[in-house]
C-alpha cells in the first residue's frame, strides 16, 4: 500500500489571533509578481516566507499581479498562505498574451484554410496576411527595445500607486522585493524613492548576468545600457541585497565595488518540511515493481538531453533487464523538444512525459521514485550561480540523485550531502555508467546513500525565513 498524499499546513489559530497578529506585529509589503495561483518554480521562494515569516514576527502585506500571462497554476499553494495575511491584486497588461494572439492570427493564416491545393491566395487575404506579419514584426521591436527590463514592466505604473496605498493604510515599516521578473526591482525602487521606507531587494536569480539577458543585450545595446543601469540603482538604493548563491554575492561585489559587503546576504533556496507530511493514499503514480528515475520541473530550453536519451537507449539495448524495469518520468516538463528521438529509437515504453501537476502531486512522485535527477545547462553561469529549486526537495527525499552538469555549486551541494553524483551532460559513457550503478544498487535492495543529516537540514525553509527576518530586524531598528 502507497502512504502518500497530501495534507493541510495552515495555521489552525490564524482566525482567532488575528487582532493579537495586527497589532503585535510590523507590517512588511512583499512585491512578488509571481506569486499564486501562479504555479511552478518561482513562487515557492516568496511563498514560503509569506508562510513563515508571521511566526518570526513579521506579517507580510502581499502585492502581486491579478491577470498575469503564466502558462502554470496551482491553486491548492494558496492553501499555504495564512489566513489572516492579506494579498493583494492589481492589474497589468500582458504583452505576451498579446504576442501569443499575433502568432495564433499567423498560424492560421499560413494554414490557408480550406483553399483547394495550388490555388493562389486572394488579394485581401495577401494583404491581410502582410498586415499581421508587419503587426508581429512591431511586436518584437517593442519587445526588444522598449519593454525594459521585461514585459511586466506594464505592472508598475498601477502597481506603484496600488502599493503606496497599502503602505499608507497598512502601517508597513519595510518593503521586500522579489525577482525575476526584474520590473518587481523596479517597482521598489520607485517606493523607495517615494517613501523612503528600508527596502530588501531580493534575486532569485542574477540579473544582468544571466545568460539570456546578454543574449538579449546582443540584439540591442540599448536594452543592455538600461538594464544595467536599472540594475545599478538598484545596488545603490536598496538598504541590502539577497542572493541565493555566494558566487552570485561575489559576481555583484566585484561588478559593484563601491558596494559595502556588508550590503549583500546569500539565503539559498530550500525544502519545507511541511510539504513532505504526506498521508496514506491506495493510488501509487508510479509503478513499485520498475526503478522509476524521475525529475520534476521543465528542462531548459538551452540543455541538450540527447545524450542522456542516448545512453538510455544503449543500456535498454544492452541489457534486457533494464529494458524491462528501468523507466524515466519527466514531471512537469514540455513535450515536443525530444519526441522524435524516442519515438524513431523506439524508447516510448521507458520514457514517459507527464505534464504539469500541482506541487503535492509533484512530491508525490518524488516520493514513490527510487532514484532522481536533473539537468542543468552545461555553462559557466549556470554552474556557478544557479541552483535549481528542485534540487533541495531531491535532498530531502534522501534518494539518490544524479546530476547532468559541470563542476559548480550543484556539485558542491551534491558532494557534501552525500547524496548525488554529478556526470558532464555531454559524457554519454559516463551517463550510462551512473545509471546502471543506480539501478544495479536499487536490484541489489542496498537502498539510498548514507546523507549527512545535519548539513541537509540547513536548507530547511524556516530556519532561512528567521535568517530574513533577521535582516527585517536590524533596517527597522536601524531606521526607529
Amino acid at each position: 500500500m502507497r502512504t502518500y498524499s497530501a495534507v493541510a499546513t495552515l495555521d489552525e489559530s490564524g482566525e482567532h489571533s488575528q487582532t493579537a497578529i495586527g497589532c503585535a506585529m510590523r507590517k512588511v509589503l512583499v512585491l512578488a509578481y509571481r506569486f499564486p495561483p501562479q504555479g511552478g518554480g518561482g513562487v515557492q521562494r516568496t511563498l514560503k516566507f509569506v508562510k513563515y515569516l508571521p511566526a518570526a514576527g513579521w506579517l507580510p502585506v502581499v502585492h502581486t499581479v491579478s491577470n498575469p500571462d503564466w502558462p502554470l497554476s496551482d491553486p491548492t499553494l494558496l492553501g499555504e498562505v495564512p489566513p489572516f495575511v492579506k494579498v493583494s491584486r492589481s492589474r497589468t497588461f500582458e504583452f505576451e498574451r498579446l504576442a501569443r494572439t499575433t502568432d495564433g492570427l499567423l498560424a492560421r493564416e499560413e494554414d490557408g484554410g480550406a483553399r483547394p491545393a495550388g490555388a493562389p491566395k486572394p488579394r485581401t487575404e495577401r494583404r491581410g496576411g502582410v498586415a499581421r506579419r508587419a503587426l508581429k514584426a512591431l511586436a518584437g521591436l517593442v519587445q526588444r527595445h522598449a519593454l525594459v527590463p521585461d514585459p511586466q514592466i506594464a505592472w508598475v505604473p498601477g502597481a506603484l500607486f496600488k502599493s503606496l496605498s497599502l503602505i499608507r493604510r497598512e502601517g508597513v515599516s519595510l518593503i521586500y522585493s522579489s525577482s525575476p521578473p526584474n520590473s518587481g526591482q523596479v517597482l521598489a525602487l520607485l517606493l523607495k524613492r517615494v517613501t523612503g521606507l528600508p527596502w530588501i531587494a531580493d534575486f532569485r536569480d542574477p540579473w544582468t548576468e544571466g545568460i539570456r539577458r546578454k543574449q538579449a543585450y546582443e540584439t540591442s545595446r540599448v536594452r543592455g545600457w538600461l538594464e544595467h543601469a536599472f540594475e545599478r540603482a538598484v545596488m545603490a538604493h536598496a538598504d541590502h541585497v539577497v542572493v541565493t548563491t555566494e558566487k552570485t554575492r561575489e559576481q555583484y561585489l566585484a561588478k559593484y565595488p563601491t558596494v559595502p559587503a556588508a550590503k549583500f546576504s546569500v539565503i539559498t533556496n530550500g525544502f519545507d518540511p511541511a510539504d513532505f507530511a504526506l498521508a496514506p493514499s491506495t493510488d501509487g503514480l508510479l509503478d513499485a515493481r520498475q526503478f522509476n528515475m524521475t525529475l520534476t520541473g521543465n528542462v531548459e530550453a538551452m540543455f541538450d538531453a540527447t545524450p542522456f536519451f542516448a545512453a538510455v537507449k544503449e543500456l535498454i539495448d544492452e541489457d534486457d533487464d533494464l529494458r524491462t524495469h528501468l523507466r524515466v518520468n519527466f514531471v512537469g516538463t514540455k513535450r515536443g523538444k525530444y519526441d522524435r528521438f524516442i519515438r524513431e529509437h523506439g524508447l516510448e515504453s521507458t520514457v514517459q512525459y507527464i505534464g504539469y501537476v500541482p506541487h503535492q502531486t509533484s512530491l508525490r512522485y518524488l516520493a514513490e521514485s527510487d532514484a532522481l535527477f536533473l539537468c542543468q545547462i552545461p555553462v559557466y553561469e549556470s554552474a556557478t550561480t544557479k541552483l535549481s529549486g528542485k534540487l533541495f526537495e531531491y535532498l530531502y527525499m534522501r534518494k539518490p540523485i544524479l546530476a547532468l552538469t559541470i563542476p559548480g555549486l550543484t556539485t558542491d551541494i551534491l558532494s557534501r550531502s552525500g547524496l548525488g553524483v554529478a556526470v558532464d551532460p555531454d559524457d554519454r559513457p559516463g551517463i550510462k555508467k551512473a545509471l546502471r550503478d543506480l539501478y544495479v544498487r536499487w536490484r541489489d535492495g542496498h537502498g539510498g546513500p548514507p546523507a549527512d543529516e545535519t548539513y541537509i537540514e540547513t536548507f530547511d525553509r524556516s530556519l532561512q525565513t528567521k535568517r530574513l527576518a533577521g535582516l527585517f530586524d536590524r533596517l527597522a531598528e536601524r531606521r526607529a
